[in-house]
């Protein structure tokens, strides 16, 4: 991600995390301000830190990382390089389908896995 484009995403970050929304709608909201594509916006059960994670695209390939933490008040950010496809693919497919098939599928070891993936790259505020 270009400099000026990081420096969007936290602010955008920053604008929203104020604002009286759901964890969801913030990140739509700043997907929207930064000109990105949210991916998914899912819950992350058993996770000992975090509750939810998102992930927004953007044209250069970077991927800025949203989420809450276990206190359901906190809003963390971090910016991933375009090397995590595999590991958001099964999230951003099992994301687009119709409610009644996300019941069906099981997303917590995927989930599991793109967050450690995030941890082990060194992604704060995922260490």
């Amino acid at each position: 991600m270009a400099a000026a484009e990081s420096v969007l995403f936290e602010m955008a970050v920053g604008n929203v995390r104020s604002l009286p929304l759901g964890f969801a709608e913030k990140a739509t909201e700043i997907a929207r301000q930064t000109s990105g594509r949210l991916l998914f916006e899912i819950r992350l059960d058993g996770d000992a830190h975090y509750q939810r994670v998102a992930a927004i695209s953007y044209a250069r390939g970077e991927i800025g990382i949203l989420v809450l933490d276990k206190d359901g008040a906190s809003v963390r950010s971090s910016i991933a390089g375009g090397g995590f496809a595999s590991f958001i693919e099964p999230l951003e497919c099992w994301s687009n389908l119709p409610l009644r098939d996300q019941a069906n599928n099981d997303i917590r070891g995927h989930a599991i896995l793109f967050i450690a993936a995030l941890r082990n790259a060194g992604c704060a505020p995922l260490r």
